[in-house]
């Protein structure tokens, strides 16, 4: 009978109780905190293995792992370093490295190690020069080049799920695209697909007709937003090359594309147009005509209880770190990226700031209800928020918005709303390099970029973003 992971657990446990100087049990505990999908809690177990068999290339590997979960990046990358005389493959080494070398803030050698990675001569799909590839991607993207989408594309064949439709060729870096039908399959999560739907524009100005598919939650709003195309609702792709189901192939079929695209190849058209967009994505979305009426007349009953204050709509929570059968990746980076409850009430119970702004939570009730609500100065949406429609109606009537690293952030930025985007040191690319770009991303106009400097200190961040309220 297969053990399942919490038993396989408690046997590692034991064993290591009646044998604590070997390093076996120890290992087997590591391997089975991953099955458990607690891979963070790795870190004191593979030190103990460590400290028994310095040599053993899975505690490193366990441990450069844990750390990057815990968001301790620079410790992961100083872990390799320490460890890099032992029998590494060097494209395996150099992925790695190179990935915790950009996480910790060190993008030049991330940048330079991984294009060694990438140039080298392994297979174009071996795994880990695709991870390679794929953080190289995410360092040029954040210091603005755009060189980065070509690599970016790559996730295509790693870690993203994707659509094929086998009737029509890929779309090839023709750049006339005068009677072609595009075919723009969706992939990846919300926020993606609010920033990279913004590309459209480019594509429909080179001549395309288009139809869209994307996410169920996502289609109203999508469908607002790109007004003369045709918006198909689907289920998310998970498999790479997946093909479409029944109720979204007659479709597909009565649209008759000549040409397919992916969203993750939507960005790179601009980079033959001249000249070059600024910004690379502009706003673009809207809510849907009866979310907006609905939303219209909460606002004014809101400005008038509240006369003479801003209205700020405020998301601080990513509830994929409540959900404990995630990954432990996508898990413990929705948590770095969280903003504890005690310090949003810095801003919510602030006497300076509730005389000139009144604050709206842009949370679901339900995620709400499962992470906690702020004391204090903030209201909530009267229509009630149960889909994006209602999110995107809700934001078009405030005057800014302060959202942690989230589609929520995405959707504010690319309706145009002024937001401040709160985010760690080892912040996504699309909110550029602290260093590079300042509050600015290189993306993106409407949104003012607030960095942490010390990983989980967001004392800093809150003060720079009463400051920003205040100065607006």
């Amino acid at each position: 009978m297969t053990l399942d992971p919490e038993q396989r657990l408690l046997q590692a446990f034991v064993a290591h109780a009646r044998s604590p100087s070997a390093p076996a049990p120890l290992f087997q505990i590591c391997e089975a905190l991953v099955g458990a999908r607690r891979d963070e809690q790795m870190l004191p177990w593979a030190e103990k293995g460590l400290a028994l068999d310095p040599q053993h290339r899975g505690f490193v590997h366990a441990r450069a792992r844990a750390l990057r979960l815990l968001g301790r990046h620079a410790q992961a990358a100083q872990t390799w370093i320490d460890f890099a005389a032992l029998d590494w493959s060097p494209l395996f080494y150099q992925a790695r490295l190179g990935r915790d070398l950009y996480l910790s803030g060190d993008t030049a050698r991330a940048i330079a190690l991984l294009e060694r990675a990438v140039d080298s001569p392994a297979a174009h799909d071996d795994p880990d020069k695709l991870r390679a590839r794929k953080w190289l991607a995410e360092a040029l993207l954040s210091m603005g080049d755009v060189r980065g989408f070509t690599h970016w594309v790559g996730r295509n064949l790693s870690d993203s799920g994707n659509y094929r439709y086998s009737a029509v060729p890929m779309w090839d870096g023709q750049c006339d695209l005068r009677g072609e039908r595009v075919l723009v399959t969706h992939q990846m999560g919300y926020g993606d697909q609010f920033m990279m739907f913004g590309s459209i524009q480019h594509w429909r100005a080179a001549g395309a007709e288009i139809m869209v598919t994307c996410d169920a939650q996502i289609h109203s709003v999508i469908e607002a937003s790109l007004a003369g195309c045709c918006v198909v609702a689907a289920r998310r792709p998970l498999e790479r090359r997946a093909p479409f189901d029944a109720e979204t192939l007659p479709a597909i079929e009565a649209f008759a594309p000549t040409m397919q695209t992916t969203l993750l190849h939507l960005p790179m058209l601009a980079a033959h147009v001249q000249p070059r967009p600024d910004p690379w994505f502009a706003a673009w979305i809207r809510a849907p005509k009866l979310s907006r009426d609905h939303a219209a007349s909460w606002a004014h009953a809101l400005r008038a209880q509240h006369p003479g204050k801003a209205l700020i709509g405020v998301f601080w929570d990513c509830s994929q770190r409540h959900a404990p059968n995630m990954r432990s990746k996508e898990r413990s980076w929705a948590g770095l990226r969280s903003l504890p409850l005690e310090a949003l009430e810095r801003l919510t119970t602030s006497p300076a700031l509730s005389s000139r702004v009144h604050f709206v939570s842009l949370h679901h009730p339900v995620a709400e209800m499962t992470g906690g609500s702020p004391r204090g100065n903030l209201a909530h949406y009267g229509p009630g928020i149960a889909t994006f429609a209602d999110t995107a109606a809700c934001i078009e009537q405030l005057d800014a918005v302060i959202s942690v690293d989230s589609g929520v952030a995405n959707l504010a930025v690319m309706s145009g709303k002024p937001t401040a985007v709160l985010v760690n040191p080892a912040g996504e690319w699309r909110w550029g390099n602290g260093r590079a770009h300042g509050a600015h991303s290189p993306w993106m106009r409407a949104a003012h970029v607030l960095r942490q400097t010390t990983m989980g200190d967001w004392d800093g961040v809150i003060s720079r973003a009463a400051q920003w309220l205040t100065q607006r």
